[in-house]
């Protein structure tokens, strides 16, 4: 199991690097191609609809076909179209389009690849094994932004998005060569509404709506902690304020990495509940405060916004973990793909809603109302532990 969790793990990292390589690109792009600032929004947007659109119908075909092979096509076809994009983009729709087509690649990757380890990693080690799984997708995350940025100066735009994309072929290739057993799926199910059911029961819901509320928090302060850096730096008069901002809020992203497998480890030791309890607590108060902090010294700030990029992600693996426990064993793959659908969603929306705050208010108003909204996380934890038995000691 290890060598196989290190490979998927390894493989993910690769094609994450798909993740934000257009979000490095879009300040170049949008001058050559004179793009607003609203056209680029949309083109990530995109990108993010193409992941929802497609990762509940990748989840289903892992049910019932071996998860070796979404994986496989979902990162052949992210690094394909990035590759067209190269070559084929030059405007609003086409890049629109390409950007589309890589979200639905992406979305064969992260839940098939879950399903896998899930189902290959025993109990007592599952939220370990899932923290690593999930730690990848959080360290590819972050090291695609910093790498894209480091690359730009030296190969332009078009080679930030021919190396990452040829990075997710290499993450295809890993996979093709990987021998993953065929008895991870169920042959022969058909998506209906009694297969709807056992999968939307109140339990799976429970955990879904605390994951949907982790990922609202979560994909607001990714996307905005990076801008909120370079405003503390340049309304601090320090120097390149763009660079360190960047760069730091690029490494409070990559911290968590190690944060997703000890919040793992720690969920196989004192229970899947009480360590999500423990962490989004802390990460609400880091949002409830952060925003605030525009004026307090850099060492007050630091420790703070790092303790925040933390906890923030420690979690994440958790609620997947806890899925695969509460859910039947034959449907793992699908429950898991309704829940991405769900988290995935709110990160949609967040972003936006915390854009619209910080035009209107401050960033003290933006981070504040993005904490108090996650709320319905530990609120959905506490029904949760309402609903469960003796036999789900774990999870609780």
């Amino acid at each position: 199991m290890n060598s196989l969790l290190w490979r998927l793990a390894i493989a993910q990292f690769l094609a994450m690097q798909v993740w934000f390589n257009f979000s490095a690109v879009m300040p170049i792009v949008e001058g050559e191609w004179g793009l607003s600032p609203t056209q680029s929004g949309i083109i990530v947007s995109f990108f993010h609809i193409g992941y929802v659109a497609a990762v509940f119908f990748y989840s289903f075909l892992s049910d019932k076909y071996n998860p070796k092979y979404s994986f496989m096509y979902g990162a052949l076809l992210a690094g394909m179209s990035g590759i067209l994009f190269v070559f084929l983009a030059d405007g609003f729709i086409s890049a629109l389009l390409l950007r589309l087509l890589s979200g639905i690649g992406i979305a064969g990757i992260y839940v098939p690849g879950m399903k896998i380890v899930a189902q290959m990693a025993p109990p007592e080690k599952r939220g370990a094994a899932m923290g690593v799984y999930v730690g990848s997708l959080v360290i590819g995350s972050g090291f695609s932004l910093l790498v894209s940025g480091m690359l730009i100066n030296l190969t332009g735009w078009q080679g930030v998005i021919l190396i990452t994309s040829c990075s997710a072929l290499a993450a295809s290739a890993m996979l093709f060569f990987s021998n993953i057993p065929n008895n991870l799926h169920i042959e022969g199910k058909r998506l209906n509404m009694a297969l709807l059911k056992r999968v939307l029961t109140k339990k799976n819901l429970l955990v879904n709506v605390s994951y949907t509320g982790h990922c609202w928090e979560l994909y607001a302060m990714w996307a905005w902690i990076g801008p909120f850096l370079v405003y503390y730096f340049a309304n601090n008069d320090v120097e390149n304020a763009v660079s360190y901002g960047n760069l730091t809020g690029s490494l409070v992203i990559m911290a968590g990495g190690f944060a997703t497998f000890l919040g793992g480890k720690m969920s196989d030791w004192f229970g899947r509940l009480n360590v999500i309890q423990l962490f989004i607590f802390v990460s609400i108060v880091c949002s409830l405060t952060v925003g605030w902090f525009i004026e307090i010294p850099i060492w007050i700030l630091l420790p703070v916004v790092f303790i925040y990029g933390f906890t923030i992600i420690a979690d994440s693996p958790i609620y997947n973990t806890a899925l695969t426990e509460i859910a039947d064993p034959d449907i793992i793959g699908t429950a898991l793909g309704i829940q991405s659908v769900m988290g995935f969603s709110a990160t949609i929306f967040s972003p936006v809603l915390f854009g619209l705050l910080l035009d209107i208010y401050n960033w003290g108003i933006a981070f504040t109302t993005i904490g108090l909204l996650t709320f319905i996380t530990p609120f959905c934890i506490w029904l949760l532990r309402r609903q469960l038995t003796t036999k789900d000691i774990n999870v609780n």
